[in-house]
């Protein structure tokens, strides 16, 4: 887990959001598991902290997202890692607005 995963995730604890970290996800259908940075279950929800490593690798994303949509009925919604760094509490704020009313 990276040190903005970790952030976000804290903060996310904080605003009472129960989530897991590093969440293998796999539908039947599906060749193999992906691993999800942040589960929500209880919201049917995503959340991908994009770092370094996702650069040039946005086209194999969005493919992964219309996956978890399609065989899952899970929403993923993409975070920046500058945004967590720069205000971790607003980003938790923001997720759990947006994630409440799915």
């Amino acid at each position: 887990m990276t040190r903005t995963h970790r952030q976000l995730s804290q903060a996310l604890r904080r605003q009472g959001v129960q989530h897991r970290n590093e969440v293998r996800l796999r539908a039947t259908n599906w060749e193999y598991a992906y691993v999800a940075d942040i589960y929500i279950r209880e919201r049917h929800a995503v959340v991908e902290i994009d770092g370094p490593s996702h650069i040039g690798r946005e086209w194999r994303d969005r493919v992964r997202d219309a996956k978890f949509r399609r065989d899952l009925g899970i929403r993923t919604i993409r975070i920046k890692n500058s945004e967590v760094e720069t205000d971790e509490n607003r980003v938790a704020r923001k997720l759990d607005r947006l994630l409440r009313y799915r």
